[in-house]
């Protein structure tokens, strides 16, 4: 089962930054600049992680993987999506 997952991230250096963005955004149906939306399966997380972890410095970068509630606190045009297994076009 897939689960709602926020991924977030403060990297300092340019071609850290660029690696992140194209592991995040490689999952991600949905963000904005350093923040993308992505529906990962439990087993996939950790990859993700490690995708991730492998491209910053622990230093001087920040990364955060959140998984959102089943019901997502939302605001302004915010809608929560539902997921059934099929895909989601944005």
């Amino acid at each position: 089962m897939k689960h709602h997952y926020v991924i977030a991230y403060d990297v300092v250096s340019s071609k850290r930054r660029r690696k992140c963005a194209e592991v995040a955004y490689g999952y991600a149906f949905g963000g904005q600049k350093s923040a993308v939306e992505a529906l990962l399966e439990e087993c996939e997380l950790p990859v993700v992680a490690d995708e991730l972890l492998d491209g910053i410095d622990p230093k001087e970068d920040r990364v955060n993987v959140v998984k959102v509630l089943p019901k997502a606190i939302l605001f302004g045009v915010a809608k929560q999506l539902e997921y059934d297994g099929g895909a989601i076009i944005i």
